[in-house]
């Protein structure tokens, strides 16, 4: 396979990171719909589905092109550009574009905690990646801590996100293949994506934080995208904004701290500096997405994101990137 990656040149790759972010849209489509309905099946309360089927299941595409990058490509850099990129393109984009489509409605009462609760994850993130390191320490501290979360939401329901559910759960069969298939698309669109991302890195000397940042993070925040989108035309802001917040606080705790646990996360990028090639911490990209998350909170004040405030998120989202472009090639 590796022979077929290299020879296809940078057409052909594309084509495959296009083919395998489809594989992880789907994938996740499919996973969480037949999750849902069998969970339904089996008279599990829908709280409870959307505290684990949906939720777990939303996050999955992030969580196996981090941890594939991580432990079979032995990218860590890929794996922490997709979290820290995921992060900041569910608010700066996803959230500013369906801002854009039609004002969303907040309800500050409801979603404060969670608001607070992200800001504070992210601290916690950054503070422990400073030594370089997400060990395995940190990444059960991040599972305990998400545990905890899960808990706390289940006895307290009116901070947990609201969800749709299609009261048609169909045939267990269909349900059961639709778990397989989407594990399966999963799986293997992950693996291409990651191996298409690191050809690409590696042909033209790119940063893999910034692959990382860039396409992997669009690429496995479809899901998201997708929601919220829908949520928005439907005029369903609060849906929206949950999860939004959701996604980001299991992209630290779950994605994160569920691949630190497995192996080792290495947080340091590299740079050219004198000609040399050398390890710097990625401050500025940590930073950038506490301050994304930061910026909700007063978002949540005026319980309402309008036109206006979506094409300022929006505008930030492409500064960011501009600014990666800049650091990265200054």
């Amino acid at each position: 396979m590796d022979a077929l990656i290299n020879s296809i040149g940078i057409s052909g790759n594309s084509i495959i990171i296009a083919i395998s972010a489809g594989l992880l849209f789907y994938g996740a489509e499919w996973l969480v719909k037949g999750g849902t309905h069998l969970a339904q099946q089996f008279g599990v309360k829908p709280m409870i589905i959307g505290l684990t089927v949906v939720a777990f299941g939303t996050s999955t595409p992030e969580f196996v092109v981090s941890l594939i990058a991580n432990v079979w490509q032995d990218s860590s850099s890929i794996a922490i550009g997709n979290i820290i990129g995921s992060n900041i393109t569910n608010i700066g984009l996803i959230l500013g574009f369906s801002g854009l489509i039609f004002p969303i409605a907040l309800h500050y009462k409801k979603i404060y905690k969670g608001l607070y609760f992200l800001f504070a994850i992210s601290l916690l993130l950054y503070g422990l990646s400073l030594d370089g390191l997400v060990d395995r320490v940190d990444g059960l501290i991040m599972v305990a801590i998400l545990i905890g979360y899960i808990i706390y939401l289940y006895r307290n329901p009116e901070q947990a996100p609201d969800e749709e559910f299609d009261s048609d759960s169909g045939p267990i069969t269909k349900n059961v293949l639709l778990v397989l298939g989407g594990s399966a698309a999963l799986a293997v669109g992950a693996w291409l994506f990651v191996e298409s991302a690191v050809w690409i890195a590696d042909e033209f000397g790119i940063p893999k934080i910034v692959i990382g940042l860039t396409i992997v993070a669009v690429g496995t925040s479809l899901p998201e995208l997708a929601t919220s989108l829908v949520a928005a035309l439907r005029k369903h802001g609060e849906i929206s904004v949950g999860n939004i917040i959701g996604s980001n606080v299991f992209n630290i705790l779950f994605i994160m701290g569920g691949v630190g646990a497995i192996k080792p996360l290495n947080v340091l990028g590299s740079k050219t500096v004198d000609g040399q090639m050398v390890q710097v911490f990625p401050h500025a990209q940590y930073i950038i997405m506490v301050v994304f998350g930061l910026v909700l909170i007063p978002l949540g004040w005026r319980n309402k994101i309008g036109r206006l405030t979506g094409s300022i998120l929006l505008t930030g989202y492409i500064a960011f990137y501009v600014f990666l472009f800049v650091s990265q090639t200054s």
